[in-house]
């Protein structure tokens, strides 16, 4: 311990407020954004699944809850998601049917946009991102909206 710590026997926690994690968003993570007719992703969501050209999709329509898993392109049922496997970046991918089908699932507003960063998850020997939409953060244009949904 250093001498400038300061140690209290017991602390009074009464009257703090616990600070969401995602005000603390890190440019690094993987991030996924829902609009009304598309999804995207930012760079580190591709470096994150090893810039793989497809991915398949998979949605708990009550836990809102998106899976992403790499798969081979030729695989049924496929997207690829990048233009350009050896220089990921930002994308965006049109989607009407399955975005109008998501709003209304989750009662989203369609003129809102909703984003969540994801986590790196491992099962049976296969990498996945896992985005929690949950508690998303919830933007109308360029302000961030207060109240979440």
């Amino acid at each position: 311990m250093m001498q400038d710590d300061f140690v209290m026997a017991d602390v009074n926690m009464e009257g703090f407020q616990l600070i969401r994690g995602q005000y603390f968003s890190r440019q690094a993570d993987p991030v996924m954004t829902l609009w009304k007719s598309a999804v995207g992703f930012n760079a580190p969501s591709y470096t994150a699944l090893n810039n793989c050209e497809a991915v398949q999709f998979f949605v708990h329509p009550t836990e809102r809850k998106i899976i992403i898993k790499p798969s081979p392109s030729k695989e049924p049922d496929s997207v690829n998601w990048t233009k350009d496997a050896l220089q990921a970046k930002t994308n965006r991918l049109e989607c009407t049917m399955f975005t109008r089908r998501l709003f209304r699932q989750w009662d989203l507003d369609e003129n809102l946009r909703y984003r969540t960063n994801g986590k790196l998850v491992r099962s049976n020997r296969s990498v996945m991102l896992l985005f929690d939409f949950t508690e998303p953060e919830v933007w109308d244009g360029t302000k961030m909206v207060k109240e979440s949904v």
